[in-house]
Parts: structure tokens; sequence; C-alpha cells
């Protein structure tokens, strides 16, 4: 340096001491430095010769010789010691205690500055070899990643083992913050304990956090942190010791979704128990869409798929290859636009490749080879219970069915022999008797009843029926239904000019079975029946695709002209044998219950509405959802 002093007796003296010694002048510039300081920062002369403090100075300590030259410049004198971080010539840091003491130098006011480096100092008294070696495998042999960071979120050094996994180099690292690397959802708790840590809050000594690596592929990793202080016990940073618990956390959290599904009451249709299973894998394994495929039909699906892609077809090329898992960690466009990452597992029914699951990623390398293995045990065991959730519920089914049987036959099917029977005796006692109009009477009555009880029979062979149709369902042309229900209740009440008018799509599909026709029927049979003599019989009919709960239906409103249903009393149609008032007491009360019952064992729904809103006499709108075929 230009201003170097020449008096070799200090020189020397400096150049020996073991503190760090430098002497400013104009408030920062740097005139002398002692072979400690070079030592420690790899510096040399002509390095520092164009620097001043504060290009040797951590950013964010630079405000501390701003501060302490703005104090000097007011005449006031700072206080002596302090401490500061200096960037040395690898971009690595040492943080030094400093005492400063007002000198002449070269016959101009200057400053000395004493510095000891206090960032390793609980080593400073141990051998040269143990520190080297202790530093040595942190950092390149030890299973555990380290992290240490300065109070303000910025990285000190990161040892090789967290590099290897981020796939960063330690420079690229460093010219971010920590919570860069950080996943959305561990940014909120790894920031919260940097602002603890800043004003001196206790934080936990425990966390997880999940950590991004290059490829934008998440890893999580249980990190034991530690503040680390000053001579004074002033926070000035902290170190994290990072350990990869993400393979035993997936499996822990594979085992509690599994367990999940065991209880498999809580889902009461398995179109919903197959989307939340696709919404947990998808979470799970931090995938961003996929879709489950099961006996010929998309029951669940998350994500946009290219036009071109056929599920019947991956099921096909898994079967004949006999392949269980398959595995993708490159392009998979052929599937989604974006895919670079693919997991396809076939599940099995009845020992049979039945349809399979499937998720996908953007991110490259997403699934390694663990991930892969236990991707294919969950969708083994999920596939056990969703035959265990199918059993159950169809034990449920068979168990309500086989109720409802009993209580018809034991219930309606004796009240009307009770009745018939009745009959019969008044018959026997009118037969001496000369008033043949009250024998007539009997014999209609009785005639009545049994027609009752076999309309009460036929009921049982269509639940009967319903029970097959629950396994048997297929698209069917809701034209065509209607039309054929409407011809057959026209013919029924012929001479009764009926008008019905159809506004229906003809390639307008429901998912159904026979039966639907029946429930046409029944609905039409009871709009002409209640409208009276002295009204004109006019029905419309209406069919249109609606969207309920993000699923496809198509909506079927009869809307009639008849008596109408009070408002008080329509929770009670739908139910077995009601039939409301006085004004309903035709048939057996059981053809709306049938009509609730095979609707909902097409996975649809049936209400009733008033087609003038606030006057029910005005007649009826029998509304119908069913899914779209």
């Amino acid at each position: 340096m230009s201003d170097k002093p020449t008096l070799s007796s200090f020189e020397h003296f400096f150049d020996v001491t073991p503190q760090a010694i430098i002497i400013v002048q104009d408030f920062h510039n740097v005139v002398y430095c002692n072979k400690t300081f070079m030592d420690m920062t790899g510096y040399t002369l002509n390095d520092l010769e164009p620097l001043s403090m504060l290009d040797l100075t951590h950013d964010d300590d630079k405000h501390i010789i701003e501060e302490r030259i703005r104090v000097r410049k007011s005449g006031v004198d700072p206080p002596r010691n302090f401490q500061l971080r200096f960037v040395n010539k690898d971009g690595s840091i040492s943080l030094a205690n400093i005492y400063t003491e007002a000198i002449t130098f070269n016959g101009v006011p200057s400053r000395i500055l004493l510095g000891v480096n206090i960032s390793a100092e609980p080593l400073i008294d141990q051998s040269p070899e143990l520190v080297t070696s202790l530093i040595d495998t942190l950092s390149h042999h030890s299973e555990l990643g380290y992290w240490v960071d300065d109070i303000n979120d910025h990285t000190i050094f990161i040892n090789d083992r967290l590099c290897e996994y981020l796939g960063y180099s330690m420079e690229e690292i460093r010219k971010g913050t920590v919570s860069d690397f950080l996943h959305p959802d561990s940014q909120e708790v790894y920031l919260q304990i940097t602002k603890n840590r800043r004003e001196g809050k206790k934080t936990a000594s425990s966390y997880e956090l999940i950590l991004i690596n290059k490829n934008g592929r998440p890893n999580t990793f249980s990190v034991v942190g530690s503040l680390l202080y000053d001579r004074y016990q002033n926070p000035i940073g902290s170190v994290g010791f990072f350990s990869n618990i993400e393979p035993t956390k997936k499996l822990s959290l594979v085992i509690s979704t599994l367990n999940k599904y065991a209880l498999f009451s809580r889902y009461k249709d398995l179109s919903s128990f197959w989307k939340n299973v696709l919404e947990d894998i998808i979470n799970l394994y931090y995938s961003e869409c996929g879709m489950v495929f099961l006996d010929g039909e998309v029951v669940a699906e998350q994500g946009e798929f290219t036009a071109n892609m056929s599920p019947q077809e991956i099921l096909e090329d898994m079967t004949k290859s006999g392949d269980l898992v398959k595995h993708f960690q490159e392009d998979c466009s052929k599937y989604h636009a974006s895919a670079q990452s693919l997991l396809i597992a076939t599940l099995h029914l009845n020992q049979r490749p039945a349809g399979f699951i499937f998720i996908c990623s953007s991110i490259p390398k997403l699934f390694l080879r663990a991930d892969v293995d236990l991707f294919l045990t969950f969708c083994n065991q999920i596939t056990l219970n969703y035959e265990h959730h199918f059993l159950y519920l169809q034990s449920e089914e068979e168990r309500e069915f086989v109720s409802v049987l009993l209580d018809i036959l034991s219930h309606d099917f004796l009240n009307a022999n009770t009745s018939v029977h009745g009959y019969l005796e008044l018959i026997e006692q009118s037969l001496d008797t000369e008033d043949l109009e009250r024998f007539k009477e009997y014999v209609v009555r009785s005639l009545s009843v049994v027609g009752r009880s076999e309309r009460i029979l036929q009921t049982v062979q269509q639940l009967s029926k319903i029970q097959q149709e629950r396994k048997a369902r297929r698209s069917i042309a809701v034209f065509s239904s209607l039309e054929n229900a409407i011809e057959l209740q026209k013919a029924l009440y012929h001479p009764r000019i009926v008008n019905v008018n159809i506004d229906c799509p003809k390639k307008l599909y429901v998912i159904a079975g026979d039966l639907l026709q029946n429930v046409f029927e029944n609905i039409l049979n009871n709009a002409i029946k209640y409208t009276p003599e002295e009204r004109e019989v006019k029905i419309e009919v209406s069919c249109k695709p609606v969207i309920l709960d993000e699923e496809n239906f198509v909506e079927l409103r009869f809307i009639d002209h008849g008596i109408g249903i009070p408002d008080e009393i329509k929770p009670s149609f739908f139910k077995r044998l009601s039939r409301g008032d006085h004004r309903f007491q035709e048939g057996t009360g059981l053809g709306l219950y049938l009509a609730r019952v095979i609707i909902s064992s097409y996975n649809g729904n049936i209400v009733f509405e008033n087609r003038v809103s606030d006057d029910h006499s005005q007649g009826t709108i029998v509304v119908i959802r069913l899914p779209e075929g």
C-alpha cells in the first residue's frame, strides 16, 4: 500500500501478534493490515489496496460501519468494542470481536482496529488435527446434513450432504436465503422460527422442514436446530442438523391413509370413496393430477389429460405385459401435456386386473424406487379395502331389502288377507238374505282387496328386480323410455285425452336399468289419476344435462296440472305405504316408495315441487336427477 509505514520494529510486532490488526484513515479507508488479518481472510496486500472497510464487511453488517462513521463525524466517539462479519476472499464469513483505539499514523489521525476471530471460538484451544477432522467429517462424510445461517436467514455454511441433495453448489445456495429452498408448507414455519430468534424468543429445537431440490422434488427432513451465540451471549446465527425422514414419513402416512379407508362405513357411495383415495394419494406423493380407472369406467379424476389417452388401452397394456406397476421418469406427454414423472399400478378385483391408479407430476424424477414399491403396496391394500367396502354396502342393501320384503309380506299382505277373510264371512252371512245389493258390495270389496294383494305381490317382484339391477346398470336413452311410458299410460286411460309435451334430446343418456320406465309410468299415472275429470290432462316433460357437485347428471321434470300435494305432506310421500290424506287413497301406497328406491339404486334422487310456487293446488312438478350416461 502507498501509505504503508516504514517502522520495521512495529511491523514485525504486528505480524507476529495473534490478533488481526487494521489501521484506517478518513473514517474507513484501509491503510495497513497485518499478516494475521491476511491469513484469516485470504487477501494479499495487492488485493486490499483498492478496498475499504465497507468492501470487507458482510452486507448485513455494513450499517455498523456506516453508523460508526456518522457518530464520529458528529464529534462523538462510538463504543470501542463491537462485532463485525468480514467477507473472506473465498466468500466465506469470519466473525470478529473488535477493539478500537484512536492513534496518529504517518502524522495523520487514524484508528487502529484489533480483531479476534470468534467464528469457532470453542475450538481455538484444540489441536488443528482434531478441528480439521471434525470439520471434514461434518462436511463430507456425515449422513446428516447441516446448515449454518445468520440471524437474518442468510447461509453461512452448508455441508456437502445437503448440497448433494439440493443439487446446488454452495455458491448458488449462498446467493439466496434459506427459505428460498423450502416448500411453501415449510416457509411459514421457518420464517416464524427466524422471527422468534431475532426477537430473542425461545424457539423449538426440533421441527420438520420440506426442502425442494433443483428439479423441484420435495423431501421432508427432521431438523434439530440450535442458536449460536457470541461471547456476550448475543444470538448471532443458528445451526440446523438435517435428517431425511421422507421414506418413514411417507410409510406412516400410507398406513394411516389405509386405516382411514378401512372404516368403509364412512363412505356411503363408491364414487366418493375413490375420489377421496385419489386426492389423498396425490397429496401424499406431491403430485398434481391422477386417475382411478375401474371396471371400464373412470371413477375418479383430477387434472387435465391428453385427448388421445385411452384408459382402456393402458389397462390392456398392463394386463398383457403382466406389470403390476410402471414407473416413468421422462417425457410422459402421451398421458399428460406437462408430465415428467408417472406411476401406474394395476388394481385387482377377485384376482383379475380390473383397473389402475396412476399419478403424475411436472417434476422430473419425482418418484424414487422406494416410492414405487410403496405405491404398489398402497394400491394392493386399497383394493382390498374397496372390496370390503363394496361387500359392506352390498350386505347393508341386502339387509334392508330383506327387511322391506318381510315387512310388506307380514304387514301389508297379511292385512289384505284379513280384509278378504272378513268380507267372505259377511258374504257367507248374507247368503240367506234377499239383500242382493249388500251381497254385491261385499263381493266388489273382496275383489278390490284381492287386486290390492296382487299389486303388493307385483311390488315384491319389482323390489327383487331392483336388487338384480343394482349390478346391471347401463346407459339408457331417456327419450325412447319416456315415449314407451307415455304410450302405455295413454292406452290405459283411453278414451280420456292425455296431452303430454316432451322437450328432450333424443341422444341424451342416463345410467340406469329397465325399471326406469316403471318410474316414468308411475309418475305419469299419478299425474293423470289426480287431475280432476273437469280439467284437461296436460303434462310437460323436460330433460337437460346439469352439473351437481362437479358431476354430470340429467335432470327430468314432470309438470302436471292436477290437484297438487300440500306442502306439509310432501316429505312423507316417498315413504312406504304413505298416501298423505283422503285425496290420495287409491292404490297400495307403494308406487312412489318404489320410485324412490329405484332412482336411489341408480345413484339419483327424486323430489316434489309446486308448479306455482305459492299455490300447491295448481299442480305438481316431479324432479328426477340421474347420472349422465
